[in-house]
């Protein structure tokens, strides 16, 4: 000690600055460390924007071709694959990237030209062999897992041209045939000695190679806490316009709860709902847009159900019963949905609420109630004695999260007017595999759960006959010639007006026949500390849109 005390001693003015300047640098350091282990917006990182998501499972495959499966992957793999085309919000169209594309005049052959020059991360050349290899070798291959994508490209040919031209023909024209080519593309360079099945768990979709506008340059970070982070890097080798953002960070959190309470570490939020939106309008900190993407919740009728499938008026009669404009009282990010059909004006096919019509429609189908009944007071029976009960299904959200609240919320309500006027709702909420397994069997008379569109708000997967299967979206289990047609002239029709017109018919058609009760859309937001300038929301139709114009992105302090 009293070596120490003759050291300070011997200190002049000077060394005094500097030693309380090395242990102020130290100290920060530190508290840097322990409570803003992700960075604070703008604070010695000047040249990276970060953003927080809420993603339970965090980020697990950035891979173009799984997106599907994970919200966190598809924000990250936008920045960092591309493909031969992209989404333009401002257009509402999809537009030419790595390729240049030409359609023949019957709509059937698409046909692309691959940029000159294209690079990958790694500075290898991108060829349109790794076109080929993306769609041919693994989407098209039998053991390839992605049911939808694969489903995408079943029965396309595929054609090398030549050194530089890919050609796709069809068996028919499917005017939203052209949104599949937003997919990214895959290096054949690195990928081409392994399965199609394999890719999914490849160690390559922690640190991938893409030819997007930004690069993974270190693996994907995994904290104790269930948080999980990666930081892209401004790619050297990108084709596109210069960017003016070096870094971008993503930090993904378990629970909406911990996100906020790391709120001061992150510049973007991105799809704030519930009641956590007042969280930041409170925080003076944060702008928040809101945006609508193209998907909708809804209760699905089974018709192979013994009491729904020939029983039109107890559909009617659950549909009447159900007055959204009460329902969504309960709720600051919800507005409603009549028809599944996004281009339409949905203001159009409102349809008015009417307890009395509802009941009317059930004496009409038989079913009354019986006075001397004392087990199931309240309950109508038809003539047979068969008691007007049906079971609903509903994905268990975990206790907390706003899906849990939004859910319970929902089918409280649903449950309550239902059985107000003579049915017996059975609830069943189901852990996630278990709930997937009975969608599958489609072992329920009542499904409630959401759908969201692609680019394209083709209504096929979801309404059409073929997909009344285990694989298939059709959750209804809905078969209608009359649908099934005018489904496929809307894929086929090329001409605006025509194309317009068998929507209005297929509306129509799906509103006579009800299949289900269409519920409501979410409106989500995103939060903005300013720190850049540039994030538009307008017309995306994943929150990952928001990157097409990331090249116009600036610094604002």
């Amino acid at each position: 000690m009293s070596f120490l005390l003759r050291i300070f001693k011997a200190y002049d003015y000077k060394d005094w600055v500097f030693t309380l300047l090395f242990f102020a640098i130290i100290l920060l350091m530190i508290v840097k460390m322990i409570f803003l282990p992700y960075g604070l917006f703008g604070f010695g990182e000047s040249n990276i924007y970060t953003e927080g998501i809420v993603a339970k499972s965090g980020i697990q495959n950035i891979n173009p071709l799984f997106v599907d499966y994970n919200e966190a992957d598809r924000e990250v793999s936008k920045l960092v694959f591309s493909g031969l085309m992209k989404y333009d919000p401002s257009l509402k169209a999809v537009v030419d990237d790595v390729g240049k594309l030409s359609i023949n005049e019957d709509k059937t052959q698409y046909t692309f030209v691959v940029r000159d020059g294209l690079k990958w991360h790694d500075g290898k050349a991108l060829t349109v062999a790794d076109v080929y290899f993306t769609y041919h070798d693994i989407i098209q291959n039998p053991s390839f897992p992605n049911e939808i994508l694969k489903t995408n490209f079943s029965g396309v040919e595929i054609t090398l041209v030549n050194e530089k031209t890919i050609k796709f023909a069809l068996e028919k024209p499917n005017v939203f045939f052209v949104t599949n080519f937003t997919t990214g593309i895959l290096p054949q360079h690195i990928l081409k000695n392994f399965e199609a099945d394999e890719i999914l768990s490849n160690e390559f979709n922690k640190m991938p190679i893409g030819s997007g506008p930004y690069m993974v340059t270190e693996p994907v970070e995994a904290f104790s806490d269930g948080r999980m982070q990666v930081t892209l890097q401004r790619s050297p080798y990108y084709y596109g316009d210069p960017l003016n953002i070096e870094f971008l960070r993503f930090i993904t959190y378990p629970t909406t709860d911990l996100l906020i309470s790391e709120i001061d570490s992150m510049n973007g939020v991105v799809k704030i709902t519930g009641n956590y939106i007042a969280d930041f309008r409170g925080n003076e900190r944060f702008k928040l847009i809101s945006y609508q993407l193209p998907q909708y919740t809804a209760v699905f009728f089974n018709m192979d159900s013994k009491i729904l499938k020939d029983n039109k008026l107890v559909r009617i009669s659950l549909l009447k019963a159900t007055d959204k404009s009460v329902l969504l009282e309960q709720f600051i990010d919800k507005i409603p949905v009549d028809t599944p059909l996004m281009e339409l004006n949905q203001a159009e096919w409102e349809y008015q609420p009417a307890i009395d019509q509802a009941q009317g429609a059930l004496k009409d189908a038989g079913f009354l109630y019986d006075k001397e009944d004392t087990l199931k007071q309240g309950i109508r029976y038809d003539e047979d004695g068969n008691a007007l009960e049906l079971n609903l299904i509903v994905r268990l959200y975990d206790e907390g999260t706003v899906q849990f609240m939004e859910t319970k919320a929902v089918v409280n309500y649903l449950n309550d007017v239902w059985e107000s006027i003579g049915f017996s709702i059975q609830v069943e909420f189901l852990p996630l595999e278990d709930f997937n397994a009975r969608v599958s069997a489609r072992s329920y008379d009542l499904l409630l759960v959401g759908q969201g569109l692609g680019y394209n708000l083709d209504t096929y997967s979801y309404w059409h006959s073929s997909q009344a299967n285990p694989l298939g979206q059709n959750l209804a289990n809905y078969k209608s010639f009359a649908v099934d047609s005018l489904i496929e002239d809307v894929r086929s029709t090329f001409d605006e007006k025509k194309r317009a017109e068998s929507l209005k018919n297929l509306a129509k058609q799906l509103k006579e026949d009800v299949p289900a009760i269409f519920l409501y859309r979410p409106v989500y937001y995103y939060a903005s500390d300013g720190k850049v300038s540039g994030i538009l929301m307008d017309n995306v139709v994943f929150s990952s849109d928001r990157f097409y114009n990331v090249n116009q992105w600036k610094f604002e302090r």
